[in-house]
């Protein structure tokens, strides 16, 4: 794989990745109800405590997305 394809690569999985945080945070900020609701009743978990998990999936994936993606690309953006 050359470095051209490499950094397309990384580039589009940024773009995904960032779609679905974007759609995830759009989600649990305009739907924060609905959504905790429906998780309540999907994993059991109580209704209250999930406004705290949604904001520590949010950071974490957010992290994640800088780590695994958003680094990687830039670095290979520099080098190339």
């Amino acid at each position: 794989m050359d470095m051209t394809t490499l950094t397309a690569l990384f580039g589009w999985m940024l773009v995904i990745n960032i779609g679905v945080y974007t759609l995830a945070a759009i989600f649990i900020i305009f739907a924060r109800d609905w959504t905790a609701r429906l998780e309540a009743r999907i994993t059991g978990v109580p209704e209250k405590v999930w406004p705290r998990l949604f904001m520590d999936y949010l950071s974490r994936y957010k992290v994640a997305i800088m780590v695994f993606n958003l680094a990687p690309y830039l670095a290979l953006r520099i080098v190339g």
